[in-house]
């Protein structure tokens, strides 16, 4: 057995090109809006509420069928049959019983030919034009066609009315009175434009309700992208917002920077200028003394050498230690002014006439056993190491403060 709309096989090459013979056809395959649109111009609104509950339609937010309008069941209908197709056969069964067949179901429609017929369709002057159109064919044989449908056309206007049950009428006696036979004419007359009026009626109707179904659509359509609209414009008010204080946490980060910069700029030039306050002072101080120096040279000089007392030098004190300079000591020296290195020599003699001085102020490096360090200027000191066995100190080097810790890092290294 086949599906319904599932061609014959073995009828198959006399039906090619034709509708199924029980005019099933693929509801599912068209689009939601044209086949709501259809359902509501080919059933009324009980048939498609009988339809609706007959495919058991479920609706959205728990409406009642019979509180829906005609084109909300046409739609309802429509998704039913677009995503279940099996639920097709009470529609095919109710097209059977109201329409009994299809247009031209016997006929081979070209696709220009199904074109039109698809534009006739909703037309509601389709009947005049395709009169027309047969009328004006230039083959006799076409115009005979549109004579046999004038003639079904002229008896449905002008026809006699079927005769009523004990009211029948001799057919001589009508046609001896001219009056009554153009009376009845205009009474079909006004029939058939009353008729023709209601079917326009009806598909004002329908184009109505389409028109409804379209502005509830529009509507909603409407609704959801101004919740978008609300939705975007409240993110981009988020976002600038972020924006913003990204600038001044920016502006505040490059700010601070900007004062710290400045802040050890003028450190380093107060630094700068104390350096070379001092140099300034030892220059000064060491002019004085090689004037006083001069001085004293000369004054020696103008005197008589005195008579040598004795050849035998003075004792040596027990706190005398002999002064060894280290190769890297003398290296060291070259990077600092005179001031620094005649204070350096100042306290190497001191260190070696008496390592214990109070003004020397000796401090022990952590980590170096024997290694000490003496302060020669704010940021200048000395280190020389202790040999107690060999009564001498040995003087190492001149080292900026902020190097003693890596200076004993590379002499625990050697």
């Amino acid at each position: 057995m086949t599906e319904p709309g599932e061609p014959d096989p073995a009828s198959e090459p006399l039906t090619a090109g034709l509708p199924p013979r029980d005019g099933d056809m693929p509801l599912h395959a068209f689009a939601r809006d044209p086949l709501s649109a259809f359902l509501l111009a080919a059933f009324s609104g009980d048939e498609l509420l009988k339809l609706c509950r007959e495919a058991r339609v479920a609706t959205q937010g728990g409406y009642r069928l019979e509180a829906l309008d005609d084109a909300a069941r046409a739609d309802l209908l429509g998704d039913e049959l677009r995503a279940v197709p099996q639920a097709r056969g009470p529609v095919l069964a109710l097209l059977r019983e109201l329409y009994e067949f299809p247009a031209l179901d016997a006929v081979v429609l070209p696709k220009e030919v199904a074109a039109e017929v698809a534009e006739l369709a909703v037309q509601p002057d389709a009947p005049v034009r395709m009169l027309w159109r047969l009328m004006a064919d230039p083959s006799a044989e076409i115009r005979a066609v549109a004579a046999q449908g004038l003639e079904l056309l002229a008896d449905e206007m002008f026809g006699e009315p079927e005769p009523v049950d004990g009211e029948a009428a001799p057919a001589a006696a009508q046609a001896q009175d001219p009056d009554a036979v153009e009376l009845r004419k205009e009474a079909r007359r006004a029939g058939a434009q009353a008729e023709r009026a209601q079917g326009r009626v009806a598909a004002l109707k329908t184009q109505l309700r389409a028109a409804r179904a379209e502005v509830q659509a529009a509507q909603r359509d409407a609704r959801q992208a101004e919740r978008r609209a609300a939705k975007a414009e409240a993110e981009l008010l988020r976002t600038q917002d972020r924006l913003e204080k990204a600038r001044e946490k920016a502006r505040s980060d490059a700010l601070e920077k900007a004062e710290k910069a400045l802040r050890d700029a003028g450190a380093r030039a107060s630094h700068l200028e104390q350096k070379l306050a001092a140099q300034a002072e030892a220059r000064t101080a060491l002019e004085r003394e090689l004037a006083a120096a001069q001085r004293s040279h000369a004054e020696v000089e103008r005197k008589p050498e005195p008579a040598a007392a004795a050849d035998e030098p003075e004792p040596v004190p027990t706190t005398w230690l002999l002064p060894r300079f280290s190769r890297e000591f003398y290296d060291s020296l070259e990077r600092w002014d005179l001031r620094i290195q005649r204070t350096a020599f100042k306290q190497a003699h001191l260190l070696a006439e008496n390592h214990r001085h109070p003004s020397l102020r000796a401090i022990p490096l952590e980590g170096l056993p024997g290694y000490y360090r003496v302060r020669i200027a704010t940021d200048v000191r000395l280190i020389y190491r202790r040999a107690e066995s060999d009564r001498c100190v040995e003087i190492l080097s001149l080292i900026d403060r902020e190097d003693l810790d890596r200076y004993v890092r590379q002499a625990k290294t050697r």
